[in-house]
């Protein structure tokens, strides 16, 4: 990423990256609503003078391949200097899945998302504008997009956005419900990332200070306060720095088939299932994965607890728990119309195996299970 600017205002920095470039042909990679709900789109058309701009919003919220060729199409047919993206998680992956691949040559879209062709050329310079605080996607390298049923995180650092544009303004308008489930898909990325196989020395700092600025600004939600929201900013950025590095782990894992076959908005669904790791993390009879060993996972678990003000796992799932419930969140699976053992066994049978292994310890099947019935 060359440049992020952040901080209210700061999206008429748009003005100043499109001048820079000299771009005139400018693709918009939106929302439909949220685009105007936010202020967005009337702000941003006057950092648009005398640049051609076209609008592209035609897809769903999680990202399809059918949606994503659509874009590339678009993409592919115009001679467009700069992608500006502007909306939450979905809206900047399917920018930078639209960007990376309309310039792959060599094999069919899918081919790339799947893996079976590399990812070799990189695309248009991205300016990502995330209008929630809660994915972080304007800070990672990578996307998700669904073939049918199929859910496919496509990497690559060529993906990365060149800027970043965080302007807490943006998200003053999200309803309450969007907000929360924002709020727990940054701490989610934050706690995940802690204790991810792939975290490092750096991506924890990240992490840790996401979790000190997410836990004040919960105890007063729905949060208002333009301070408050800027922390929520700040807090969504630095989590998406942190699983940039780390990736995320057993939560997310469990989230996507939650999300694509249930419908539950996806900070909630991997918040739904958090709070069960803290205590299969920390058990003692669990197999390690992580090379750093069995007192480097209880290490990393103690400083975990140490950064959420509890003393141990049971305390923990506790205090998620009640955080989920302080922002109008249901923990429970029943509660939100999973009941039936089909309904758990789909969610088993699809969960995203790369997220599992990332986890610090193995996760089996009747663990899946334990985590999924209440």
């Amino acid at each position: 990423m060359k440049k992020t600017f952040f901080g209210c205002g700061s999206l008429d920095k748009v003005a100043t990256i499109v001048n820079g470039l000299g771009a005139k042909k400018i693709l918009l990679i939106s929302g439909k609503e949220s685009f105007a709900l936010t202020g967005a789109q009337e702000r941003i058309r006057q950092l648009f003078d005398g640049v051609t701009v076209t609008i592209f919003n035609s897809f769903r919220t999680n990202p399809r391949l059918e949606d994503v060729e659509r874009g590339v199409y678009l993409l592919r047919e115009n001679s467009f200097d700069l992608i500006v993206s502007i909306g939450g998680g979905s809206v900047i992956d399917m920018a930078k899945l639209v960007n990376i691949l309309s310039i792959q040559e060599g094999g069919k879209i899918s081919d790339f998302v799947t893996g079976r062709r590399p990812i070799r050329k990189p695309g248009l310079p991205l300016i990502a504008i995330p209008t929630t605080s809660g994915s972080g996607s304007q800070a990672t390298h990578f996307a998700v997009v669904y073939i049918e049923s199929a859910k496919y995180s496509l990497s690559h650092n060529y993906m990365l956005p060149e800027y970043a544009i965080i302007d807490p303004s943006l998200s003053y308008s999200s309803p309450n419900h969007l907000a929360a489930s924002n709020i727990m898909d940054a701490l989610a990325h934050a706690i995940e990332s802690f204790w991810s196989i792939g975290s490092t020395k750096k991506s924890r700092k990240y992490s840790i200070r996401s979790i000190k600025l997410i836990l004040p600004t919960l105890k007063k939600f729905p949060v208002k306060d333009s301070m408050s929201q800027s922390a929520l900013a700040l807090a969504a950025h630095l989590s998406g720095r942190a699983i940039n590095t780390s990736k995320t782990t057993a939560a997310h894992a469990l989230s996507y088939p939650i999300s694509m076959y249930f419908g539950i908005q996806h900070g909630h669904a991997v918040a739904l299932v958090l709070g069960k790791l803290f205590l299969i993390n920390s058990s003692s009879d669990s197999e390690i994965l992580d090379s750093r060993g069995r007192e480097y996972v209880n290490s990393i678990m103690r400083q975990l607890f140490l950064a959420l003000n509890v003393n141990s796992a049971k305390e923990a799932e506790i205090l998620w728990n009640e955080l989920l419930r302080g922002v109008g969140l249901s923990y429970n699976l029943a509660e939100i119309g999973i009941t039936s053992r089909r309904d758990i066994a789909k969610i088993v049978e699809n969960v995203n195996l790369e997220r599992l292994n990332n986890n610090p310890v193995r996760i089996n099947k009747k663990m899946l299970y334990s985590i999924l019935i209440n």
